[in-house]
């Protein structure tokens, strides 16, 4: 196959996958309702813990995580790491819009760290470092959502700088980071207006 038909496939495939999003299936399986219209309204990992507990939760983390590895894998398999960013920037798009819930998911953050794992697990490990750190200070989970996934490409250039691929590595992740900073607008507003809900282990499960 061509080289451009690979890249169709990869990102069909990364789409569709992402598309299948967990907290969606599990809220409405196993809750009988739809996250979206409980607490942030966001059909994510964070809103899940917050709405659902953690036991439901569990199968959301397993189900993203999941899809994630399978769309980072195929691309792997078909491209090597080029084809790890592209897939895995698909199934982030499918998540945020997924296919099958109305183009209305969740922020994408932990399909993103999936792929970034298995892109590099040094890029990983520096990112989800200021995640942790940064929630720990602040307890926004957010705030350390969006300043990880900007480390990503900026790590990136210092691990991969004169590899032939750096070039599209760099635009797909820019991108990438871009559209979780966009699904991260109003975070950002209610951070600026010292209003952003802080995490908390002690989750309030909502019926």
């Amino acid at each position: 196959m061509s080289t451009p038909i690979i890249i169709l496939i990869l990102i069909a495939v990364g789409y569709l996958l992402g598309s299948m999003n967990s907290a969606l299936v599990v809220s409405k399986l196993l809750m009988g309702y739809d996250i979206r219209t409980k607490g942030s309204g966001n059909a994510g990992l964070t809103n899940s813990l917050r709405v659902m507990g953690a036991k439901p939760t569990l199968f959301v983390l397993v189900g993203d995580i999941a899809k994630g590895v399978i769309a980072c894998l195929i691309g792997s398999h078909l491209m090597g790491a080029l084809g790890v960013l592209i897939a895995g920037s698909a199934a982030i798009a499918g998540h945020m819009f997924p296919l099958y819930f109305g183009f209305k998911g969740g922020k994408g953050i932990l399909v993103g760290a999936t792929m970034i794992a298995v892109f590099d697990w040094r890029v990983f490990c520096v990112a989800i470092a200021a995640f942790i750190v940064l929630v720990a200070i602040t307890k926004w989970v957010s705030l350390g959502s969006i300043v990880g996934s900007c480390l990503v490409p900026v790590m990136t250039l210092y691990f991969h700088w004169g590899e032939d691929m750096l070039l599209p590595m760099m635009i797909i992740l820019v991108a990438m980071v871009t559209a979780v900073v966009y699904m991260h607008r109003s975070n950002i507003v209610r951070i600026a207006h010292g209003e952003e809900n802080k995490f908390s282990l002690h989750s309030k499960k909502e019926h």
